[in-house]
């Protein structure tokens, strides 16, 4: 059988099935894709990081009675703050009015917080004189929010070294947290340090000669298994080196920190290693002061071994007056100081995290302190920060600017008419810009305590969320 060339031609014209398969595909891919662009998440979406939110409701817990003067305020005006006594929960209506600062004496085991108000920044403090039976010497720390993990140094469980933990419960729910001790010889077995439990609204003090007696220099992590928990530290000694502090919480394990706030006038100062990983860490340790940076002899580098704390003499060719320690190690590392001007009295300056924000000094204790000095310094780049006096109904009294230059530290005397010329100061807002760190230094007498610089609860962190569809 024969063909025509036209016939020929047509056939080749046909396509065949994979030729027609070819036509089809690409109109069903893209609406395939085009469905799964409505299920898939936008990769842009998931790169963006979180953004700043107002908080609008904050909480925290006061260790209170025995002659504690609580201290209640804020960065700005809040709607309303609810202020309880722990246990019983009876309203302690001098400590609840958010519109102006606020302190009074509580004879109760603790006092919690409760404040409403979009940015408003609640904070508060505890001061005490303490009495000569538990060391002499003068207290001034937060009140401590909820928080997960809390690492403290300088802590004991001797006979002339003690510390109590203060545990809150801040719900109605119990609370369960695990405590793990460190000491110069690695980590140490406690009896019953796991599975803490707190009642719902009440205050557990746990002695630390109860768990893990005899140890005369200790580190403590406490970790929040669940419920709503606070935690403070109440440490006294009665040894040649007298005193008493409130320990606050450390930064958590890093390998770069910043012991901020180191007051001038310590005839003794101590820097406390801990280091909680499995392997031996080397830490170098520059001094940031008034005039520099710069590393003293005998800190070059120091070894701290596995699960170790270790507490190292700072030499006297290192004699500096206000300033900073900067360390960089190979592990992370926990840090902090004790200083102490005399024998009389010591303070544990902790390490701090940058401030970038607003915090606040108190000044109104009611305990008899002076008006503090402030140290800030600027391990890194400059910062400017800005000083705002108020008197306790939150009027502005004072402001001032202040600039710390890049790999220094600078101190300044609050109560000084040429730095803030106020004549009724409650409060200092420290507002900064810029890698600054620092604390405030107290001195009652010969008493003396350290406050560090830790940001008001105004924002956080918040994830970027978006519907699904």
């Amino acid at each position: 059988m024969t063909t025509s060339p036209g016939s020929r031609a047509r056939r080749r014209a046909r396509p065949t099935f994979g030729q027609r398969a070819r036509t089809v595909v690409p109109p069903v891919a893209a609406a395939l894709l085009l469905a799964l662009a409505f299920v898939l998440p936008d990769g842009t979406d998931a790169d963006r990081s979180p953004a700043p939110v107002t908080i609008a409701r904050s909480a925290y817990a006061c260790p209170a009675g025995g002659g504690v003067s609580v201290s209640a305020g804020q960065v700005v005006a809040g709607t309303s703050a609810t202020a309880t006594s722990l246990p019983g929960r009876t309203s302690v209506e001098s400590l609840g009015d958010a519109t102006r600062w606020r302190r009074d004496t509580v004879d109760t085991a603790g006092v919690a917080m409760d404040q409403r108000g979009r940015g408003s920044g609640a904070v508060g403090f505890i001061s005490e004189a303490a009495s000569r039976a538990r060391g002499g010497g003068l207290v001034v720390g937060p009140c401590p929010p909820t928080a997960d993990d809390s690492w403290f140094l300088g802590a004991g469980s001797g006979g002339k070294h003690l510390t109590t933990l203060v545990l809150t419960n801040l719900s109605s729910s119990p609370v369960v947290a695990d405590l793990t001790f460190f000491g110069p010889a690695g980590r140490i077995d406690p009896v019953d340090a796991d599975g803490i439990v707190v009642d719902p609204f009440t205050v557990r003090r746990v002695d630390l000669r109860d768990l893990a007696a005899g140890e005369a220099e200790l580190a403590v992590r406490v970790e929040r298994r669940r419920g709503s928990l606070a935690v403070g530290a109440l440490d006294s000694a009665t040894s040649v080196f007298r005193g008493t502090d409130a320990l606050e919480p450390t930064v958590p394990p890093r390998r770069e920190q910043v012991v901020a706030g180191i007051p001038a006038g310590s005839s003794t100062r101590t820097l406390l290693l801990l280091n909680p990983s499995t392997s031996t860490a080397r830490a170098s340790v520059e001094v940031v002061g008034e005039k520099g940076t710069f590393a003293p002899k005998g800190l070059e580098s120091v070894k701290v071994g596995a699960k170790q704390l270790r507490a190292v003499t700072v030499p006297k060719s290192a004699r500096f007056d206000g300033a900073a320690l900067r360390l960089r190690s190979d592990q992370p590392i926990v840090a902090s100081a004790r200083v102490a001007p005399s024998a009389k009295d010591r303070a544990v300056v902790e390490a701090v995290p940058v401030l970038d924000g607003a915090a606040v000094v108190p000044v109104d204790l009611g305990t008899g302190t002076g008006v503090p000095e402030l140290v800030l310094t600027a391990a890194g780049r400059e910062a400017k920060v800005t000083l705002e006096a108020y008197d306790e109904q939150m009027s502005r009294q004072a402001t001032t600017e202040v600039t710390v230059k890049a790999g220094t530290t600078k101190s300044l005397d609050l109560g000084s008419a040429k730095v803030l010329d106020a004549k009724d100061m409650a409060y200092v807002v420290v507002r900064a810009e810029g890698g600054v760190a620092g604390a405030a230094t107290y001195h009652r007498g010969s008493g003396i305590a350290s406050l560090g610089l830790i940001e008001a609860p105004v924002t956080v962190l918040g994830p970027q969320v978006r519907p699904a569809s």
